[in-house]
């Protein structure tokens, strides 16, 4: 019955993004005939973004079946939002939005872990924004927001359920090539449906562009969770961050590097002080980009509002939510191209090399994985994304990554 609906689940995708691709204009006339007729009706700006997703997740020693084998989840679900903007007034504008989860068959099982809310629908967002083209922008209320990589602070877009924060943030942008932004914090609502309280969370991140080669960003973050739920979460991160890039010939070359160090604070019955390190470097060779880098966090370093998907593996075996007890190194190396065909398929695969930073009593030695990710833009509303991620254990760093892990997602985005 599994393959029957795997197969079911994998048809009914692909057809309807055939459906799509075959008659793209009529489509997109269509819709922007509709929404442009309601938007002349109703001033502002409505938005929709629908996601359906077939999703695989296997992870040896997490239960079995009934023939012993490894327990797999498997199974579709369906996320919308759908928001209104309003007009301009003055410098001023508010937006609403919704969140609606819903499984398409199946049971609570048959939902990525993270992802495995149930059925239901939320408040996403609703935010009040002043902006000055000359000056800046602040916003007060729940809105998406992110900094940087989202290495420290993300919004986790990848998952069914985006992360969101009840939060007041702004950005000065009144002096040529600075940005300046600062948060403050009051509420984290997470991937997997909970809702923290963040006392006393706040931030800034500066930024300066020396010229096209450099940007430097210097930063500093406190998070406090509350004396309860999220309390060892808490710390307070100071660091520096280097973008850019250069041209060689004709080879166009891109770096990012980061290093930062953190402590515990505020309730965090945590006693630490751990140092960050990370470094990226590729080049675009006649449309293949080819890269490489490593990303190290000593032991109690920990990310818990980043978008941690986004590294160290699309398998999530490491999440560096609360700090891994003998630190991660993470080498690897990616390839990336967009193959000619249609609109052009993006993509690329990525190879990743584990280890501990620090071996500690257990002398673990990681794991290492092999991802892919690719996505087709079928018009300006749709695109189908597949991605896949196969981690192979080689005992782990202490407390993640001792088990093998699968994960292979096939979806269908609409927006507007």
């Amino acid at each position: 019955m599994k393959n029957l609906t795997t197969t079911t689940s994998l048809a009914a995708l692909a057809l309807f993004g055939a459906a799509f691709t075959s008659s793209a204009d009529p489509v997109e006339s269509f819709l922007d005939e509709q929404f442009g007729t309601l938007e002349e009706t109703v001033p502002g700006k409505f938005s929709v973004d629908l996601r359906l997703r077939y999703e695989v997740f296997d992870l040896d020693g997490a239960g079995t079946l009934a023939d012993g084998g490894p327990k797999d989840r498997d199974g579709t679900s369906v996320r919308v939002r759908y928001g209104y903007t309003t007009p301009d007034f003055a410098g001023f504008t508010a937006m609403v939005e919704g969140e609606t989860l819903s499984r398409v068959g199946g049971d609570s099982d048959d939902i990525h872990f993270l992802d495995n809310l149930g059925d239901g629908t939320d408040l996403n967002q609703l935010w009040v924004q002043y902006a000055n083209k000359d000056y800046g922008k602040a916003k007060v209320g729940r809105q998406i927001y992110f900094l940087d990589d989202h290495r420290f602070i993300g919004h986790v877009g990848w998952r069914q359920n985006i992360q969101t924060f009840d939060a007041a943030t702004a950005e000065f942008t009144g002096i040529d090539k600075l940005s300046v932004k600062a948060f403050a914090l009051e509420e984290q609502h997470a991937v997997n449906g909970t809702h923290n309280e963040l006392d006393g969370t706040y931030g800034v991140n500066v930024s300066y562009a020396f010229f096209p080669g450099l940007k430097l960003t210097g930063f500093y973050y406190n998070i406090e969770g509350d004396d309860v739920g999220n309390a060892a979460q808490s710390n307070e991160t100071v660091g520096v961050r280097a973008t850019g890039g250069f041209k060689i010939d004709e080879v166009k070359f891109s770096y990012a590097a980061s290093i930062a160090e953190q402590e515990d604070t505020g309730p965090s019955p945590v006693d630490y002080d751990a140092g960050y390190m990370a470094g990226d470097l590729s080049a675009n060779v006649s449309g293949v980009t080819l890269g490489g880098g490593f990303e190290i966090l000593e032991a109690g370093f920990r990310t818990p509002l980043a978008t941690v998907h986004k590294f160290n593996g699309f398998a999530d075996a490491y999440l560096p939510l609360t700090g891994f007890t003998n630190g991660l190194e993470d080498f690897y190396v990616y390839v990336g191209y967009k193959i000619p065909v249609g609109n052009g398929i993006k993509t690329k695969v990525i190879y990743h090399w584990f280890d501990s930073e620090s071996k500690g009593a257990s002398g673990q030695d990681g794991g290492n994985e092999i991802d892919l990710v690719a996505s087709y833009a079928i018009n300006k509303y749709t695109s189908l994304v597949a991605k896949y991620g196969d981690y192979e254990e080689d005992g782990g760093v202490g407390n993640a990554g001792a088990a093998d892990k699968t994960m292979f997602t096939f979806e269908l985005n609409f927006k507007y």
